[in-house]
């Protein structure tokens, strides 16, 4: 009997002790509580590492339904608020993209160069060991110049840029350029007759046509190697081929007095049965005529990569000039 009343007594405070919690609870501001809490005295006492450990990841991702989560995500609304311009140059594309197009241009033209430079100094050899001339005691280029493009470059290569160019790779390059002339001519002479002939289709030559292309083409060639030469050093052939015009002296730049000279007078070293080109072969420093006239040379110019021959003819080279030594 006593028993039952005390287990309905305990059931009694029982209650009752609920039911005074459930009333503090409901008089205590969270609030205040909260603010009386040192929520980061708590997370020093959390051992981080050791609450991971107790984590069962795969569990975790098995309860999660990916679809469910790729359903609720609004992909689009997600897309506007990336700034892909921003991630794009911030990532350096745009200059990877760039770089990576220039040098795998100037590898391809490097594929083309690289033989004829080998060949340049082949021929260059053998001709003036013909002529029983030592080219071992040739400069290899304007000296200024080569004591610059060594400091910045490797010494043990074969040929670089700064050197004399070659007779072969120069002879492409002027019939690269002839042709460019002359398709560049043909081209402006087709858009000026169709001008004319829209707005002013009474209009005729006052001289013979013959003699009128005949004046005006070799004033286009003489403008092209002049503008070339004073702005860029170098025609649209010699870029090709890996080549610029500089001062005989080594400096870089051509003044532009310097460029005419040398347009002027570039047909005399032709029309006197090419006479004027012997020097590229047999001359210490490789000037023709028109080279001479101006002041300039022509060297091997392909900008921050070295003009070097392939390794078969650069070590005949390193041979031959280890045997003159």
């Amino acid at each position: 009997m006593s028993q039952s009343q005390g287990s309905e007594g305990k059931g009694f405070i029982g209650r009752a002790a609920t039911a005074a919690s459930d009333r503090v609870l409901e008089l205590v501001d969270p609030n205040l509580v909260l603010d009386h809490i040192d929520v980061n005295a708590i997370l020093d006492r959390v051992d981080v590492n050791e609450l991971l450990d107790r984590v069962d990841v795969d569990r975790l991702l098995e309860r999660v339904d990916i679809e469910a989560l790729m359903a609720r995500a609004d992909i689009d609304a997600l897309m506007e608020r990336v700034d892909i311009t921003k991630i794009v140059e911030r990532a350096g594309i745009p200059e990877i993209i760039a770089e990576s197009t220039s040098h795998l241009g100037g590898s391809a033209l490097d594929l083309f160069r690289r033989p004829l430079v080998g060949l340049d100094e082949i021929l260059f050899r053998v001709l003036n060991s013909l002529a029983r001339r030592n080219p071992s005691e040739f400069p290899t280029g304007p000296g200024d110049l080569v004591d610059w493009v060594d400091a910045q470059k490797d010494e043990d290569e074969a040929i670089k840029t700064g050197r004399y160019a070659g007779p072969l790779t120069r002879l492409l390059a002027v019939i690269m350029d002839f042709f460019v002339v002359t398709a560049s001519f043909t081209l402006i002479i087709a858009g000026v007759g169709f001008l004319i002939d829209l707005f002013i289709p009474s209009f005729s030559l006052p001289v013979n046509p013959g003699l009128w292309y005949g004046v005006t083409l070799p004033l286009w060639g003489l403008t092209y190697l002049w503008f070339g030469l004073a702005v860029f050093g170098k025609t649209l052939g010699k870029a090709i081929l890996g080549v610029r015009v500089v001062g005989s002296d080594g400096t870089l730049v051509l003044r532009g007095r310097q460029a005419l000279v040398r347009a002027i007078t570039y047909p005399l070293s032709f029309v006197i049965f090419f006479l004027g080109l012997v020097g590229v072969v047999f001359g210490r420093e490789r000037r023709a005529w028109h080279d001479h006239f101006a002041g300039s040379a022509v060297v091997y110019d392909w900008g921050s990569r070295t003009a070097a021959m392939p390794t078969p003819l650069a070590r005949f080279l390193e041979r031959r000039a280890e045997e003159e030594e």
